[in-house]
């Protein structure tokens, strides 16, 4: 926040989510649109998507001086590439709508359904509060297909600008569609189902999010949610076996293989000795949150310091053999529909992601 003439000016990143429900023949059947929430980690994505790939070396070149790389590529796993898709759904795989305590509550006043207010951490991980497994090989997750820019027009004597009215492009428009074959329900054998256990033919949609990830393109069939998706394991395989490593009780563990893939300033997961991206919380030690953050690490160096101390439910510290993961998921935003959206093979749906750069 800076103070500029007696006046407060809030730096925000905020827009709007545009839906447009439409059937099988392209007809419109409803649009509407719900403001935009931006989380916390999008103050780390942008932080490493404003500078260039290269930094200018002095006595590069002939000595006279050369742009060389940063060591550092801001259009990788820090860019928006995917829109996230949660669900409300009970273990049957029976549709809940806004009969689901963990995304909406009645408000005493209207007596109406209203989405629950948002944590920074949601209920997964800091993730999805319950993301739609995923299990189509072909399309494992919804990526975004379209990015555009728009101009928004600021008014004269705003702080910072000329006293005149001009346009700026500070909107940026991220586009996909959730076509009629997929997030279909949990039916046995429809093209975009998440599993082959019975129970509805449609989902209905409650929450969506922007997401920075590493680039996926294809992967074999994979019943696990998107953070597990995107867990890094030995060699830096996503979704494949942790890194053996060694707690010590302490805010530090040790790696025992591959000390190139954990970098400081990733976030990681901590599971049993030989867990794999998809075993979910019996995989997780008794822990109440299994994610860290490193805070400092050499480059070639095994010894990894976190935010705390790897402690179980009773805060006893973890010590003796673990695996690891890193997480390159990433949430630039997060939002619960305020009416849940029922989708069935019947329509399809286009989300648009405005995001303005105030």
């Amino acid at each position: 926040m800076r103070i500029i003439a007696g006046e407060e000016v809030q730096k925000t990143y905020k827009g709007v989510i545009e839906f447009e429900l439409r059937d099988r023949a392209g007809r419109l059947i409803r649009r509407w649109c719900e403001p935009n929430i931006v989380k916390i980690f999008a103050k780390e994505i942008l932080s490493h998507r404003m500078f260039h790939s290269k930094v200018w070396d002095p006595n590069g070149g002939t000595g006279s001086g050369a742009w060389v790389a940063s060591d550092v590529d801001p259009t990788g796993e820090f860019a928006a590439k995917y829109i996230l898709l949660g669900a409300s759904f009970d273990a049957d795989g029976v549709p809940l709508d806004t009969n689901d305590p963990r995304f909406y509550t009645m408000d005493p006043i209207t007596n109406k359904p209203v989405p629950v207010r948002l944590d920074v951490g949601a209920d997964n991980d800091g993730g999805l509060i319950n993301p739609i497994p995923l299990s189509d090989p072909f399309r494992p997750l919804k990526k975004i297909e379209n990015i555009g820019f728009e101009a928004s027009y600021q008014p004269s004597s705003v702080p910072l600008l000329q006293d005149d009215v001009r346009a700026m492009n500070n909107i940026v428009l991220l586009e996909t569609t959730v076509r009629t074959d997929e997030y279909n329900g949990f039916v046995s054998g429809s093209s975009g189902s998440a599993t082959s256990s019975p129970g509805s033919d449609y989902f209905t949609i409650t929450e969506v999010a922007l997401a920075a990830g590493i680039e996926i393109d294809f992967l074999p069939r994979c019943e696990i949610t998107p953070e597990e998706l995107f867990l890094q394991g030995v060699g830096g395989v996503l979704a494949g076996n942790a890194i053996p490593a060694t707690a010590t009780g302490t805010d530090t563990i040790t790696l025992d293989s591959d000390p190139s893939v954990i970098k400081e300033g990733d976030q990681i997961k901590i599971v049993e000795a030989g867990g794999s991206a998809g075993e979910g919380s019996s995989g997780e030690l008794g822990q109440v949150s299994p994610f860290y953050l490193v805070i400092a690490k050499q480059p070639s160096g095994s010894d990894v310091q976190l935010d705390r101390v790897p402690v179980n439910s009773s805060n006893v510290p973890l010590t003796g053999s673990v695996g690891v993961f890193r997480s390159t998921l990433r949430l630039f935003s997060h939002r619960i529909l305020s009416t849940p959206v029922r989708k069935s093979n019947d329509v399809e749906l286009l989300i648009r992601w405005r995001v303005i750069y105030a």
